[in-house]
């Protein structure tokens, strides 16, 4: 069984020039979609904006690993933070140590009770 078609459809002229107008209009369409992509793609503003959020994304990132980090080392960060403060605060503990040596060391002086009798 064998159908009777043309090997090759016959278009007529007009036919090709209706199909080709056609075929161009859609290339039209489409390049102008192209540009109006690349012009947002290309807008200052829309480039910034890109940015911004790639860099907020980035730091959120980090954050949260960061926050992980310190959930998991939290005794080490305490130890490493107090030997910190107690490196940062040195001179005033001393004094404070000092004072309190000198005090308690502190003995009436025998000039004071002479001069009372």
């Amino acid at each position: 069984m064998s159908t009777i078609l043309p090997e090759e459809p016959v278009v007529t002229d007009r036919e090709s020039v209706i199909l080709s107008n056609a075929e161009r209009r859609y290339l039209r369409r489409k390049l102008t979609g192209s540009l109006a992509v690349a012009r947002d793609v290309l807008k200052p503003r829309n480039q910034l904006k890109r940015f911004v959020e790639r860099q907020t994304t980035q730091a959120k990132h980090i954050a949260d690993e960061t926050v992980q980090i310190a959930k998991n080392n939290a005794p080490i960060i305490g130890v490493i933070g107090l030997g910190a403060l107690l490196i940062a605060a040195r001179g005033p503990i001393t004094r404070w140590i000092s004072t309190l040596r000198h005090s308690k060391s502190k003995t009436p002086s025998s000039k004071r009770y002479r001069n009372d009798i």
